[in-house]
C-alpha cells in the first residue's frame, strides 16, 4: 500500500471537485476546507465540538442532520465515524444516507485496529472496540449500498515525541489527563515504534476506504 492522504482518496473517489456540495461530517477544526474550496468544491461542516466560528459548520451530532432530505451531492466522513456514540452510529450513516441526492457519494475513511500509530496510543487510549463498531456500523447499514472498499497506509511526522502528545491530545482532550498520568510508558512505546525521515519521527496508521451510494 502507497502511502496516501484522505484528500488524495477524497479527490480520486468525487473527481471532479469543481461545484460539488459536500458535506463534511465530524469536521472538527476544518482541515480539509480550504484545499476542497481551493478545487471548487461547496463545503459545509458538520460536527458537534468547538471549531473555527468563521466557517459553515452545524454544531449538532452526526445522527440529528439538521438538514433537508437530498441536500448535497457528496459527503465524507474522515476520521470520525468511530468517534460518534456507538449507539447513535447506525442512524448517523441512515442520515448520511437521507442528504445524499441520487446517486450521491459518502466516502467513510476510518483507522484500522491496528499499526504503528494505534498501538502507541493504546498505551492511553485503545480504541479497538469503538473502531470495530464502527466497521459493524457500516456492514449492517440498509440505507447505504457500498460501492467500493480499499485500504491504504497514513503516515504521520512528528518533531518530537512531545509534539505526538500534544497532537493525540488535541483530537481527543480527554487524553490529557492520561498523558501525563503514562507519559513514560507512552514514551517508551513511542520510541520502540517510530521511524526515522528525515530528521523527523513517522508512525504509520493503516486505513480503511469505504465508499458508499444511498441504497
Amino acid at each position: 500500500m502507497a502511502p496516501q492522504t484522505a484528500l488524495d482518496v477524497i479527490r480520486a473517489e468525487l473527481a471532479p471537485l469543481a461545484g460539488q456540495s459536500i458535506l463534511d461530517i465530524g469536521c472538527g477544526a476544518g482541515a480539509l476546507v480550504a484545499p476542497l474550496r481551493a478545487e471548487g468544491a461547496l463545503w459545509r461542516g458538520l460536527d458537534p465540538g468547538r471549531g473555527p466560528p468563521d466557517l459553515p459548520v452545524d454544531r449538532v451530532g452526526a445522527e440529528a442532520m439538521p438538514y433537508p432530505d437530498a441536500s448535497f451531492d457528496a459527503a465524507i466522513c474522515v476520521n470520525a465515524l468511530h468517534h460518534v456514540p456507538v449507539p447513535m452510529m447506525d442512524r448517523a450513516l441512515t442520515e448520511a444516507a437521507r442528504v445524499l441526492r441520487p446517486g450521491g457519494r459518502l466516502v467513510v475513511i476510518e483507522p484500522h485496529a491496528s499499526g504503528a500509530l494505534s498501538r502507541v496510543i493504546a498505551v492511553v487510549d485503545d480504541e479497538t472496540l469503538i473502531r470495530q463498531a464502527a466497521q459493524r456500523a457500516m456492514d449492517r447499514c440498509r440505507a447505504l449500498r457500498q460501492v467500493r472498499a480499499d485500504d491504504y497506509d497514513r503516515v504521520e511526522h512528528y518533531r518530537d515525541f512531545s509534539e505526538f502528545c500534544d497532537r493525540i491530545a488535541a483530537v481527543v482532550p480527554g487524553r490529557a489527563g492520561l498523558i501525563a498520568e503514562r507519559r513514560a510508558a507512552l514514551a517508551e512505546a513511542f520510541e520502540a515504534l517510530a521511524g526515522h525521515d528525515a530528521g523527523r519521527r513517522t508512525l504509520a496508521q493503516p486505513m480503511s476506504v469505504r465508499v458508499f451510494q444511498p441504497a
